[in-house]
């Protein structure tokens, strides 16, 4: 809460109504509990952005009998404790960055809070594994992977011998299962940006026998996803059958999902360059509405694609002879000369941030992965410019 996603105003979403809409699939699931793994709150200065929010919230799951449990995480970590404080309607577990266990419907629910934003340390330095008959779960704000972290960080391994049934963590933006352990990250309940592709929602875990879990089920619950999609276009030959590709890959992909989609294009293949001068989708909205699905949702077609296309050239063959094509060919076949010409580009890129025209923008650098397509892709335009140049001569 207190981060609106990156759509625009195509659709009305924000962090208030990811709140709501947990609260309600809590409520239509019938659940015992809502657990939280951190960062429900951006910010730890949005205590009046939130608080009425939150507490609808929780009188709503209150008034099905649905408890609320989490851990505070580097975001929220001194405002959940105030909101803990002040609503009794929500625990949290571990507060003060102390492992704490707590026993709810004959099942252990183990975590631990964050005490400040930041924690360098790992926090199973301090845990203590312990023998139980209970069904756990193991609640936990961190980072996996990473030796040197300021958000908790701990390593894979940490968890194998913990005696927990099942972990959820939170911290990482992206759901899903950690290797083959019972090891999960929850991910954000929307995505915030089109790098956070892919269902987002949250983790039903069912037990029937309190011995076992013995279904743990990923809800999508966000009424739109960022999605990725390479077309190859080496077919064809003029801009309808680019058009037409690209429609059907479309179709193919998405029809069968019900909530809104915001798709990213990469185009790849062997192509004439110049069918691809202007801008394929022309226009000047980030998002265009392109098309309904089957089931409902709305595909939205993000105008800025990648262009991982070649011209319709054998480079290496170009490379092989002389004069002004066969040096640019062997200068894009050089990884050396392409870092060259990204270092360039940056170094220009960067002056312009220093002109008066350009000085009120945050000066955010392409990635130099980027810099690199862009460098390659605009030589490539002028290989093939050349080339045609040579074929109209001949």
């Amino acid at each position: 809460m207190g981060r609106k996603p990156s759509v625009g105003s195509l659709i009305d979403v924000s962090g208030h109504s990811a709140w709501k809409k947990l609260v309600s699939t809590a409520i239509e699931h019938r659940v015992d509990a809502l657990i939280l793994a951190g960062d429900v709150v951006d910010k730890n200065d949005l205590w009046f952005s939130v608080y009425g929010h939150i507490l609808e919230g929780l009188k709503q799951l209150d008034s099905e009998g649905i408890r609320v449990f989490g851990v505070a995480g580097n975001h929220d970590a001194t405002l959940f404790s105030q909101l803990a404080r002040e609503l009794s309607s929500l625990t949290i577990i571990g507060n003060g960055g102390n492992w704490e266990r707590v026993d709810f419907n004959s099942i252990e629910l183990i975590g631990w809070s964050f005490p400040q934003s930041s924690v360098k340390e790992n926090p199973f330095e301090s845990f203590v594994p312990k023998k139980s008959s209970k069904l756990s779960v193991g609640i936990l704000h961190t980072d996996v992977g990473s030796q040197a972290s300021s958000y908790a960080p701990t390593q894979l391994s940490d968890y194998q011998h913990s005696d927990v049934d099942v972990w959820m963590l939170g911290h990482i933006h992206k759901p899903g299962q950690l290797g083959d352990q019972a090891v999960y990250y929850c991910g954000s309940p929307y995505p915030l940006d089109r790098s956070e592709t892919g269902s987002h929602g949250a983790y039903l875990l069912t037990s029937e026998s309190l011995i076992e879990w013995e279904e743990i089920r990923h809800l999508q619950i966000a009424p739109y996803r960022f999605e990725e999609l390479e077309v190859d276009l080496s077919d064809c030959a003029d801009t309808a059958a680019i058009e037409t590709q690209i429609t059907q890959a479309f179709h193919t992909e998405f029809d069968e999902f019900e909530e809104d989609v915001f798709v990213r294009l990469t185009v790849t293949g062997r192509i004439d360059q110049r069918l691809l001068e202007d801008n394929l989708f022309g226009d000047e909205e980030r998002y265009i509405e392109f098309l309904t699905l089957q089931k409902g949702g709305i595909l939205y077609v993000d105008r800025i694609y990648t262009n991982a296309t070649t011209p319709p050239l054998d480079i290496d063959e170009i490379a092989k002879g002389s004069g002004p094509a066969a040096l640019l060919a062997q200068q894009i076949l050089d990884p050396a000369m392409i870092d060259q010409w990204a270092n360039e580009y940056r170094v220009l890129e960067e002056d312009s941030f220093h002109s008066s025209i350009y000085r009120s923008l945050p000066p955010n650098q392409s990635p130099i992965e980027e810099v690199r397509l862009i460098v390659r892709e605009e030589a490539l335009l002028i290989l093939q410019t050349m080339m045609n140049q040579i074929q109209e001569e001949q």
